[in-house]
């Protein structure tokens, strides 16, 4: 499914030139209404479809060709409309943004504005082609708190300014020889919906799993069905994922995050 996030890029200057397809623009149109949460203008469509097709045009792909790709894109949209809280949501959203998102060809078009107007980037690091939105930090700090609690799993928003001063700490983690973005960081927000949705079916053993890995994440051995189910993956890429933590645990350590000391502290502070 994420290889299907790699469709959308485009060049704007290059894209405006290009003739107007009806059907990348009911198709592209109605998937990022559906993914940013409002309608779009007439002017916005139009742009968006010429990035669409330009980009597909540079790589000599037919009309047809293009509209397959922006069919198969926008064959997403039922789980983003009626399912947009899941986790299995939450992990298309980001792998969309991700893929897409340090491609140079994306740079300073509407498509990338779409992709982040429903919720910013806040840390970028660059070396793992990782990255967290503004949700990811809201999720990671009330996974601290989940997993140095007892309790069942309780969401709180954090303020602007608590966001703020995650997101500067965790830049400053990333900056540099400093760190590396843990995977678990960009899959924050998807994993906290999945806990939250799927606590109340775990038995004592899944609940128990589900604390211990969102205190100690890869060093946490999880069956492959919990990742499934917490990160809304399907069986291939819920193994995938598995393997990421296994050859983390192999190794002995994985790359870490600068000044992770300062960050749990400061997450700790807020709740």
């Amino acid at each position: 499914m994420l290889a299907l996030c790699s469709a959308v890029a485009a060049h704007t200057s290059f894209a405006d030139e290009l003739p107007f397809d009806p059907v990348v623009a009911r198709r592209m149109g109605a998937f990022y209404e559906v993914f940013v949460g409002r309608k779009l203008t007439a002017n916005e469509i139009r742009r968006l479809t010429g990035e669409f097709v330009g980009d597909r045009a540079r790589s000599e792909k037919s009309r047809e060709a293009v509209r397959q790709v922006a069919w198969e894109i926008s064959f997403s949209m039922v789980l983003l409309r009626e399912d947009k809280e899941s986790p299995a949501a939450l992990t298309w959203r980001h792998g969309f943004l991700e893929t897409n998102y340090f491609r140079p060809e994306m740079q300073n078009t509407l498509e990338l504005r779409l992709m982040t107007e429903p919720d910013p980037v806040r840390v970028v690091d660059a070396r793992s082609k990782r990255l967290m939105t503004e949700r990811d930090i809201v999720a990671l700090a009330n996974i601290r708190h989940f997993a140095r609690s007892d309790g069942a799993p309780q969401h709180r928003e954090l303020t602007p300014r608590q966001i703020e001063e995650l997101a500067s700490l965790l830049k400053r983690g990333v900056a540099g020889d400093n760190g590396t973005l843990p995977p678990f960081f960009a899959d924050a927000a998807a994993y906290w919906a999945g806990v939250r949705q799927q606590w109340p079916y775990f038995n004592v053993q899944q609940r128990s799993l589900a604390r211990a890995y969102a205190n100690n994440t890869w060093r946490t051995k999880m069956p492959v069905e919990m990742y499934v189910s917490l990160w809304g993956l399907d069986r291939i890429s819920a193994s995938r994922r598995w393997t990421v933590d296994m050859s983390a645990l192999i190794r002995g350590g994985a790359p870490n995050i600068g000044e992770l000391d300062r960050l749990q502290t400061t997450m700790d502070s807020m709740f």
